[in-house]
C-alpha cells in the first residue's frame, strides 16, 4: 500500500514533464484577448473559431506557398474582430484575425494577421520574436497593409528589408502570406 503511494508523484511527475512535448500549440492554450486587442483595437468584441484544414484545402495552400505547411495551421483558431458602426446598429464581422508562427533566423517568430473581407491584409504585428528589433515597429510593418494574397510578399521586390535583416524580414513576409493564405483559403466563396 505505501508503494502505490509513492508512485502517484512518480507518474504525475513524468505526466508534468511529457505534458509540453505533447501540447499542440501554444496560441491555443489561453484566450488570447490582449493580443487580439493589440491587432484589431476598435473591437467591441471577438468570436474564436476553431477550423480544420481538408487535404484538398492543404494542397491547395501548399501549391501555392511553394512548400509544406506546418502541421499546427491544419486546425487554425481564428477570430473574428465584432465591431458596431454606432449605439444602435447591430454587431457585424469586421475583420478575421489569425496567429501564425514563422520559422526565423534567430528562432520562432509569432506574429498576427488580420485580414479585411476583401481578402486584403490589414494589419501584421509581431509579438515574440529573436530577431532585429526594427522588424516589429510600424514603420517596417506597414509595408504588409493592403497586400492581397496575388502580391509577391518577396524582399527585395514588393517588401524592403532594413540593412542585414534580409532573410528575418522574408520570415516574416512568409509568415504573413501564410495567413493570408490560410484565411483565403478557409472563407473564400466557392
Amino acid at each position: 500500500m505505501n508503494r502505490r503511494k509513492a508512485s502517484i508523484p512518480w507518474a504525475f511527475l513524468i505526466f508534468l514533464l511529457l505534458f509540453p512535448v505533447c501540447s499542440t500549440s501554444a496560441h491555443d492554450l489561453v484566450w488570447p484577448g490582449d493580443k487580439l486587442k493589440t491587432l484589431y483595437p476598435e473591437a467591441e468584441t471577438f468570436e474564436q473559431k476553431n477550423l480544420y484544414i481538408s487535404d484538398q484545402q492543404r494542397a491547395a495552400l501548399e501549391k501555392k506557398l511553394g512548400g509544406s505547411l506546418p502541421e499546427e495551421d491544419l486546425k487554425p483558431s481564428v477570430y473574428f474582430a465584432i465591431i458596431r458602426s454606432g449605439p444602435d446598429a447591430r454587431p457585424r464581422k469586421a475583420a478575421v484575425l489569425l496567429f501564425v508562427d514563422a520559422p526565423g533566423e534567430n528562432g520562432k517568430i509569432e506574429m498576427g494577421v488580420v485580414v479585411s473581407g476583401r481578402g486584403e491584409l490589414i494589419r501584421v504585428h509581431v509579438f515574440e520574436n529573436k530577431e532585429p528589433e526594427m522588424l516589429s515597429r510600424p514603420d517596417f510593418l506597414k509595408q504588409f497593409e493592403g497586400k492581397k494574397a496575388s502580391d509577391k510578399f518577396q524582399v527585395g521586390s514588393d517588401i524592403q528589408a532594413p540593412a542585414g535583416t534580409v532573410r528575418s524580414a522574408q520570415a516574416i513576409a512568409y509568415g504573413a502570406r501564410r495567413g493570408l493564405l490560410i484565411i483565403e483559403e478557409l472563407f473564400r466563396k466557392r
